[in-house]
């Protein structure tokens, strides 16, 4: 049996840092957001690495993002 996890929505939860989520800030529906940026995707093979437990509860950070692009994208 799995424990739950406490995850904080104020934490990536792939690296554990600081996602700097502009919808919790603003309680926007993501329009004040770095995430909106035309160079920040959340591609399946990216949004499956977050733990089941942390699921739509915690944002993947803007570095994790770029840093899968970058890998898929070879460079």
């Amino acid at each position: 049996m799995q424990l739950d996890v406490n995850v904080s929505a104020k934490t990536c939860p792939l690296c554990g840092n600081e996602n700097y989520c502009g919808n919790l800030v603003s309680g926007s529906d993501g329009g004040g957001c770095w995430c909106t940026s035309s160079d920040i995707a959340f591609p399946d093979s990216l949004l499956n690495q977050v733990p089941n437990d942390a699921k739509n509860k915690a944002c993947i950070c803007k570095s994790c993002a770029l840093k899968h692009k970058r890998k898929i994208d070879g460079s």
